[in-house]
């Protein structure tokens, strides 16, 4: 692992810099928000999206006799995109992503150098990350919302409790002071009637 401190323009898993040609996404990751490259959100989100089409799953969409999940990891494809032709495939075959036949792999080819253009896959590679990387990101926004309004409710509670504790503390001290000056009242009376 890197034992330099990761920065916004640096992968967090592969290092990456970014560049004209390569983005960094921000991504929720166990309470933490980390940086990686389109290679690397595509890598570390296998089941969200098809490695073939580059398509998010929409899961009320996918319905198991659709997809063909990975014989070594999570990665799910549809299965139109691994059978393209409409003929009829009697026994299904062992399905393995690209990342599980090559781990070389890279989903993210840079743009081209002398015109900068962008291919189609590549492009479609990008908006995946993207999406993924945004629905991160707006997982990440809800959950701290969330928190925000649970901690809101017990400084709510909390304040209720001091002001009831200050209310209370307040009738004690006002008890009090008027047993002393009942107290000395009485206590003045019977030394003049003495």
């Amino acid at each position: 692992m890197n034992s330099r401190q990761p920065s916004l323009s640096n992968c967090d898993i592969c290092g990456a810099t970014q560049t004209l040609s390569l983005n960094i996404h921000n991504i929720r990751h166990r309470a933490h928000t980390r940086h990686y490259c389109t290679n690397c959100v595509l890598k570390q989100h296998p089941g969200l999206f098809c490695p073939l089409c580059f398509d998010l799953h929409e899961d009320s969409l996918l319905a198991p006799h659709h997809r063909l999940m990975c014989v070594r990891c999570p990665s799910v494809a549809h299965r139109s995109c691994v059978f393209p032709s409409n003929t009829a495939v009697d026994s299904t075959p062992p399905f393995f992503c690209p990342i599980c036949l090559d781990a070389n792999f890279n989903f993210f080819s840079p743009p081209d150098r002398k015109t900068g253009a962008v291919d189609v896959q590549s492009a479609k590679v990008l908006v995946a990350a993207a999406r993924i990387a945004a629905l991160s990101m707006s997982k990440a926004a809800a959950a701290a919302r969330f928190d925000a309004e649970r901690r809101a409710r017990e400084a709510a509670v909390a304040r209720k409790r001091a002001k009831e504790a200050l209310e209370h503390l307040a009738e004690i001290l006002a008890r009090e002071q008027d047993e002393e000056l009942n107290g000395d009242v009485s206590a003045g009376g019977r030394r003049r009637g003495a």
